[in-house]
């Protein structure tokens, strides 16, 4: 008699313990997409540091501190202006899965 208790009582923990988990996913499983994808309309303004054939980089101020930002250019990205080191610009631009970032439009602003 116990042993037919004990089996029932068995079955029950286990069936109660797949459903806990079934309704409950780990965290982990709903953080992981959001990690890969790709950040989209992301903006930028500074002025250019350098300029290549694939890109360029932005000093970037926040406050008192600033940074340096690279950026890739490409067919899509669209240009306003030229692009030379010391311009000031305004940046449209995405991060992509690998954390790059890739610029989708590019405004040099004009003084006057």
């Amino acid at each position: 008699m116990k042993s037919i208790s004990l089996v029932r009582i068995g079955v029950f923990a286990a069936s109660l313990a797949a459903l806990a988990a079934s309704a409950f996913p780990a965290p982990i499983h709903s953080q992981e997409p959001q990690q890969t994808m790709a950040k989209v309309n992301q903006s930028a303004s500074g002025k250019i540091s350098a300029v290549s054939n694939d890109g360029f980089s932005l000093d970037v101020k926040a406050g008192d501190s600033s940074s340096t930002l690279q950026f890739i250019t490409d067919g899509k990205t669209k240009v306003t202006g030229s692009l030379s080191v010391g311009s000031t610009v305004s940046v449209q631009y995405r991060t992509d899965a690998d954390g790059r970032n890739i610029a989708t439009s590019v405004v040099v602003q004009t003084n006057g």
